[in-house]
């Protein structure tokens, strides 16, 4: 058994380290470099400057991306998952098509469902479907391990207006969310058609593997370890806490999601009914966590909601005056230096004058009052390093507006218009 746990590990990082040198890999990394190019754009315009650079970003999530294919490598050479790789190269074809409909769906929870129920129905295409909904629901646990990890990180402090259940609308700080990921990964793959570089698979193999395998799998069919770069993405908006508290939340329910629809997954290698199960439960469940998750940025609380008379700290920058007193996101700012603050005005006045001593009056999050100190004799103090968010605050990002069941309301209004608003 031993034997068996040493080869994956070599197995899998030599076919990863392999794909890192491919054409597909990179074109992932490419388009997520755009992605992020376009971030960076936005975030210089709320903050004024880019924290880290767009290498950095690029790099940072190709480091974690790379941690994560090799955990869906591990675990599908693990359990022995055989997948039809043509199945999966579906995936990618739908995922595509959804995406120019609405980027953030570009995601194989949709996409499986879709090509599943397709194959359900007409026969055709013949699926894999077992086969893809298992490695979707690994690929979206390590998505729920990369969000808890990394999802957090770097953040941007936006100012949204919000409808609230009275049908009151308030302005509300928030922190934007996104996170983009390229997966290097290898799949057991049989009826295998593609140029790419391979390796056969000659394992000490337990009795029980491989676990998962398609009915009409011969038992003389070679199997090999199939190279593919898959995406992941997260995006979210923290309204009710800080970024690190809410991305935690949705990993918790993310992992969830995934353990649930791996579970119904393996039975439809069994129960034929458990395939239209796993294949109308993954695109639906994973809606309604998304709709979930925008009801609650629209009518949850906010530790940034404005108020009248008062200042809100929404963002604290790195290694400012702010930072080093302990000043922190969700505080209310009563008083600097005993002079009493209730609109931004009040602190640009206090600091058009380089001062050498503050003295701030604050209360946090959880109501507790607290008193800061921080002097700087030799340079003056000329700002804080913080933004906040008041009642007079524009907002700067919209909120989805969509509504419920966006996602067939918006493929149903694509195919109206293609049917009966052609010229």
């Amino acid at each position: 058994m031993l034997k068996f746990f040493w080869q994956i590990f070599e197995l899998t990082g030599l076919s990863i380290f392999q794909l890192l040198f491919s054409w597909n890999f990179w074109v992932v990394v490419i388009l997520i470099s755009f992605l992020y190019r376009r971030e960076q754009e936005f975030e210089q315009a709320v903050i004024g400057h880019n924290r880290v650079s767009l290498l950095y970003k690029v790099v940072e999530s190709s480091i974690a991306g790379l941690v994560g294919g090799y955990i869906v490598s591990l675990i599908t050479l693990f359990f022995g998952i055989v997948v039809d790789v043509d199945s999966f190269m579906y995936l990618w074809y739908i995922a595509l098509i959804l995406a120019l409909i609405n980027p953030r769906y570009l995601c194989f929870s949709y996409a499986a469902g879709i090509i599943s129920v397709i194959s359900l129905i007409f026969k055709k295409p013949i699926v894999d479907i077992s086969g893809i909904l298992v490695i979707v629901a690994i690929l979206h646990f390590v998505e729920s391990l990369l969000i808890f990890l990394d999802g957090f990180r770097g953040a941007i402090p936006v100012v949204i207006e919000r409808r609230k259940k009275e049908g009151i609308f308030s302005t509300s700080g928030a922190y934007l969310m996104q996170r983009f990921w390229a997966i290097p990964m290898v799949i057991i793959a049989y009826n295998y058609q593609t140029t790419a570089q391979v390796v056969k698979i000659e394992l000490f193999e337990p009795s029980w593997w491989p676990l998962f395998k398609p009915q009409n799998l011969l038992p003389n069919a070679m199997l090999l370890m199939t190279p593919i770069v898959a995406a992941l993405g997260y995006g979210d908006l923290a309204v009710e806490d800080e970024p690190a508290v809410i991305s935690k939340k949705s990993a918790g329910i993310l992992s969830i999601f995934s353990v649930v629809l791996f579970a119904m997954s393996a039975l439809s290698y069994k129960v034929y009914a458990f395939k239209w199960v796993a294949a109308l439960f993954a695109p639906m469940a994973h809606e309604g966590i998304i709709l979930y998750q925008q009801k609650r940025q629209k009518e949850g609380d906010s530790i940034f909601e404005a108020e009248e008379n008062k200042i809100k700290v929404l963002y604290v920058e790195e290694n400012s005056v702010a930072a080093k007193m302990g000043i922190k996101p969700g505080d209310v700012i009563l008083s600097i230096n005993g002079i009493q603050v209730q609109k931004e005005e009040d602190i640009e006045r206090i600091f058009s004058d380089a001062q050498i001593y503050l003295w701030v009056k604050a209360m946090d999050k959880r109501g507790k009052m607290k008193e800061l100190y921080y002097q700087d004799y030799e340079n003056g103090i000329r700002n804080l390093g913080i933004i906040v968010i008041t009642k007079n605050v524009s907002a700067n990002y919209q909120l989805e507006s969509d509504g419920y069941f966006m996602f067939i309301k918006s493929i149903a209004r694509r195919v109206k218009n293609f049917l009966f608003n052609r010229s």
